[in-house]
């Protein structure tokens, strides 16, 4: 093994320390010159055999390899210890490199690792312990940041999933928005919208919008016409005889009749001369009606009409499939269009559920629109009145884009929920300038002119949106403008100008992937670079794999391989003369696939729990993390049938901020362990712990919380714990989130199979015994002392 080069993650002066390596005299290596600092962290390592209580320790001098199997020799006699030198954040790099550990824990018969960051150490054993000393705690606050997620005008994440609108196509448009081809139109709308009723009347989408169907017989004249209210098209209704008692529009759809009855609706109508009514309606698929309202219709110019139905929900069962009907109980003829039906519980637009449920965990990070999305994003599409934005394709998933949640929606989800809002914006095929007037119409002065847009649309006051990333994805060729490295550092450059010249003060992340092109763009933007976005999607290769538990062993060890990796890019970004900055703006388990661990399963949770274990051990280099996704993506929060529920890493992102813990304490780890095969796309590590642990304490040493992964598939750990300092007898509170398989997942009939499960533990002088059940996470809060 060659010599580790540690300065760079500091920047300042470096000094030699011994290394180690099979075969050879001991090369030198280099940490910071600062080693009392380093020394009141982390003190040194110890490596236990399992049926010993004194530790073996390799002393920081040059050794030849036969030096260290003489010190190992004479440990197991009881003759020697042998010492490291104090390693903290280089730790993982550092160990690898100069290999004292593996030596040594070859000659002790044990398996070592030595997670680098914050030292996780662990050594393989029969039984289970954890031992964390608080006052041994970091200075350097853990930030909240890590705990945040990310939602994408993707699906249903943004229409039908967070905001809280019901219908679909409200607009009226071509099916030309919605599908392939029109005869794809009836199958799309069965995959997007499950459980609507197996017959459908029979549409030309030429003559009716998409999404919607006629009800009702007699002499009817349906047609999309082009003197649209806004965009292109509107709907056409001309009725000259009747048959029934109404003839119009419907269209099947789910209503949340398990939260509320009331519901309101606003339309923009003309009609020709002469009067008439606007029967609007909800009824049950058999045609029932379950409540009611009639307007009437305005003259001959468009005029906005409002009204408010309230249901009768009498034998209507939560997730029963209704029909939304706008008809004409006479002959008239009427134009529609921009038709909104929302739930009257809404949130300033928003679904409530979504909203509490984000609330309760204390959600703390936003990030918003994209994703693949924004690279061709037009944020001006998504201000001013809604009525009046225009329908857009979005060209990044093949479907429209309404524009209805925009930047000031954003903005005001954010405030309702709590967290602070993180924009991705467009460098794919926007441009420089109008990144500036985004920035200015965010954070803007009302002197300014985006900023007195902002008021003239009713929001006064700046929003003061920090972090601004530039860019999505841009290297890879499923991009709207992607581009080489070289390229991108260009782009980067000459948005960080425009951008830095509205708002000095915001921070920006540049697109980083790989060693290969974040070189590049280190080399081409330099010290304008203070922060590197990282994507891990991770499993998609894995998609054929029929193992199960092959592939849910390799997603338990990716985490230990990851840690390494991201010390691999800090050192890079060291190297160019920054300080190391990671943005880990993308993250899920990416198999997609039912009969494997996914990202509705409880496997996301433990892996993204691990995911940021590891990102918390870098001691700030990763700064802020934003989980995949929302609703309806990637893993998250569900919505089916309006009913919202979580996905099992919901709750891991509960368990993490809702507590208040920040500082890292060391942590020592005896367990068994195991070797992760990996699998396509799933990188395989070395003397994986069957056990994960990350211990954080409050300024003041005196709160303790503990995260407990039991990586393993079907064995559960009585895990014995010791905190160092904890009084006489106290009781911790213990939250574990599991289920019967690491394939467990939560569903619209069952929203609670995995779930959280509260007990207690007693502890007596810092001592505690704690179940870890097989996969499975576990949260341990031990209260203030």
């Amino acid at each position: 093994m060659g010599v580790t080069h540690a300065r760079g993650l500091t920047g300042r002066r470096s000094i030699p320390v011994f290394a180690v390596r099979r075969g050879g005299p001991c090369r030198q290596a280099e940490l910071p010159r600062q080693w009392n600092h380093l020394t009141r962290r982390v003190r040194s390592v110890r490596i236990r055999r399992p049926d010993s209580s004194s530790g073996a320790v390799l002393r920081g001098t040059t050794m030849t390899e036969r030096a260290v199997r003489l010190q190992a020799r004479r440990h197991r006699r009881g003759q020697a210890s042998i010492a490291i030198p104090p390693l903290r954040m280089y730790g993982m790099e550092a160990i690898r490199t100069l290999g004292c550990l593996a030596v040594a824990g070859t000659f002790l018969g044990v398996r070592t690792m030595v997670q680098a960051d914050q030292l996780l150490i662990w050594h393989s054993a029969d039984s289970c312990r954890v031992a964390v000393d608080p006052t041994k705690r970091e200075p350097r606050p853990v930030s909240r940041l890590l705990y945040g997620k990310f939602t994408e005008h993707l699906g249903r994440n943004i229409y039908n999933g967070m905001w809280a609108q019901v219908l679909r196509n409200p607009g009226f448009e071509s099916w030309r928005y919605f599908a392939e081809s029109k005869d794809a139109l009836a199958g799309r709308y069965r995959h997007v919208q499950p459980g609507v009723p197996a017959q459908l009347p029979s549409t030309d989408p030429d003559k009716l919008a998409a999404w919607w169907m006629p009800y009702g017989r007699g002499e009817v004249d349906y047609s999309l016409d082009g003197n649209a209210r806004n965009a292109e098209f509107c709907q056409r209704l001309a009725v000259t005889k009747l048959e029934t008692p109404e003839v119009g529009l419907q269209q099947p759809l789910f209503l949340p009749t398990h939260r509320t009855a009331d519901y309101e609706v606003s339309f923009w109508a003309r009609r020709q001369e002469g009067g008439g009514a606007l029967h609007l309606s909800v009824a049950s698929v058999a045609g029932q009606s379950l409540g009611a309202a009639t307007v009437e219709l305005p003259g001959t110019e468009w005029q906005k009409l409002e009204a408010r139905l309230t249901l009768d929900l009498t034998g209507v069962n939560p997730g029963d499939p209704l029909l939304f009907r706008l008809g004409l109980e006479a002959p008239a003829t009427v134009w529609l269009d921009q038709v909104f039906l929302f739930p009257a519980d809404h949130v300033d637009g928003f679904d409530p559920d979504v909203i509490r449920l984000l609330r309760e965990s204390r959600l703390p990070l936003l990030r918003w629109p994209g994703g693949n999305f924004v690279s061709g994003y037009r944020w001006k599409d998504g201000i001013g009145p809604l009525d009046d934005r225009p329908i857009r394709h979005n060209r990044a998933w093949n479907m429209p884009e309404y524009n209805h949640v925009g930047t000031d929606e954003f903005m005001a989800f954010c405030r309702a929920v709590g967290c602070e809002p993180m924009i991705c914006l467009n460098a794919g095929d926007g441009t420089p300038e109008e990144g500036a007037q985004w920035l200015e119409y965010c954070n803007g002065g009302t002197d300014m002119e985006y900023g007195a847009l902002r008021a003239k649309n009713g929001h006064p006051a700046p929003y003061g949106v920090r972090y601004w990333e530039i860019g999505n994805e841009l290297y890879g060729i499923w991009q709207i403008g992607h581009c080489t490295a070289e390229e991108y550092a260009q782009r980067y450059r000459a948005f960080y100008a425009a951008m830095h010249a509205v708002d000095p003060s915001i921070l920006f992340i540049a697109n980083g992937d790989n060693p290969a092109w974040n070189e590049q763009v280190l080399a081409g933007a330099g010290p304008l670079v203070r922060s590197l976005s990282l994507h891990t999607l991770t499993g998609g290769g894995a998609r054929d794999e029929t193992d199960a538990e092959r592939v849910f062993r390799a997603f338990m060890g990716f985490p230990v391989w990851y840690a390494g990796y991201l010390d691999r890019l800090a050192k890079q970004m060291a190297g160019a003369g920054l300080e190391p900055k990671i943005a880990l703006t993308e993250l899920q388990v990416f198999t997609n696939r039912p009969n494997l661990p996914n990202n509705a399963s409880l496997t996301e949770a433990l892996w993204t729990a691990q995911i940021l274990n590891a990102c918390a051990r870098t001691n700030g280099v990763v700064e802020l993390v934003t989980h995949s996704a929302l609703v309806n993506h990637g893993g998250g929060l569900r919505k089916e049938r309006e009913f919202v529920y979580p996905n099992p890493v919901h709750w891991c992102h509960y368990l993490y901020a809702t507590q208040d813990c920040d500082r890292l304490a060391p942590v020592t780890l005896a367990c068994p362990g195991y070797d992760s095969p990996g699998a396509p796309s799933i990188d395989a590590a070395k003397n994986v712990p069957y056990l994960d642990c990350l211990a954080l304490t409050d300024a003041e040493g005196k709160k303790l919380t503990v995260f407990l992964v039991n990586r393993h598939p079907t064995t559960g750990f009585d895990v014995r714990l010791h905190v160092a300092g904890r009084p006489e007898t106290e009781e911790a509170h213990v939250q574990t989130l599991t289920g019967d398989s690491y394939m467990a997942a939560n569903d619209r009939e069952h929203p609670n199979r995995v779930a959280l499960a509260s007990s207690a533990v007693v502890v007596e002088h810092g001592d505690a015994t704690v179940r870890c059940p097989a996969h499975s996470l576990v949260r341990v809060s031990l209260p203030e002392k």
